[in-house]
């Protein structure tokens, strides 16, 4: 998982994505479990930053990290200050220093062991005040078996184009998705070059042509893997020494999940000292 040239069309990729729905979720959990009305709020997996400036908008204190360094080039530009870190290891010197930690978007999948999400756990743990939240989201085997196997889409932006192919395979539980990304260049090798009107296609018998005799582009390859957990093992990964859990819920409602839930959603609570 890098995110290198993917983190440049991420948002267009996206673009049918709610991220209202997540948005509406976290004000309904801070409505119904947070101690506070305005809870101060860490996203790991933050991405390009398109939730988090809703919850800016929002009037909430956010901060946005995320372990891949291009998707916090984009963050940056959208939030300003990002943190670019690996949810295992935060590089907060202070503690207790936030009320709500969120890892949405099925990001918390590429994590493939027990260890990585013990160690995840301690961390946020350590990160959360008094009685603070931790709310993350699954992707499931459902999901995968029946919408992310043998999977194709593509789409052309004009100064890019991608295309996907996911597999699912069974035997590891690993979600694999393939992407393979051109983007267009000028001569001078310039990327990212967009279409002038002269370049506009042309109509004859055989059908649209460019004026221009050769597109230039350049390729990148990039292939990402999510460990696919059944939700009862990860129930089994959170601590009970650290964390109440609150709900695990299907999609984004606060009913409990069921075989066929495509997401679902823990919400967990930090345990007071003994």
């Amino acid at each position: 998982m890098n995110y290198g040239d993917l983190a440049l069309l991420y948002d267009r990729l996206m673009s049918h994505v709610g991220y209202h729905r997540w948005h509406n979720l976290i004000e309904q959990v801070i409505k119904r479990h947070a101690r506070s009305s305005r809870p101060s709020i860490l996203e790991i997996g933050a991405g390009t930053g398109l939730l988090g400036e809703r919850l800016r908008v929002s009037g909430f204190q956010y901060l946005a990290s995320d372990l891949s360094y291009p998707m916090c080039r984009q963050a940056r530009a959208r939030l300003g200050g990002v943190v670019c870190a690996d949810g295992r290891y935060l590089p907060f010197r202070a503690t207790s220093c936030f009320d709500l930690v969120l890892f949405l978007y099925d990001g918390i999948n590429y994590l493939k062991d027990r260890d990585s999400y013990v160690r995840l756990f301690g961390e946020v743990h350590s990160m959360l005040s008094p009685g603070g939240l931790f709310l993350f989201d699954v992707t499931t085997v459902f999901n995968s078996v029946n919408n992310f196997n043998e999977y194709v889409d593509a789409d052309d932006f004009g100064d890019c184009f991608y295309f996907r192919h996911s597999y699912y395979h069974s035997p590891e539980g690993i979600q694999h998705n393939d992407f393979t990304i051109f983007r267009r260049c000028d001569e001078s090798g310039r990327i990212g070059a967009t279409f002038s009107p002269a370049d506009a296609p042309t109509q004859n018998a055989a059908g649209p042509v460019h004026k221009n005799d050769c597109e230039l582009y350049t390729k990148s390859l990039e292939h990402h893997e999510q460990k696919v957990f059944p939700v009862g093992v990860i129930r089994d990964f959170v601590p009970d020494a650290q964390f109440e859990i609150l709900g695990i819920w299907d999609d984004f409602s606060f009913k409990k999940h069921t075989a066929s839930s495509e997401r679902v959603h823990f919400l967990l609570r930090k345990r007071e000292p003994a």
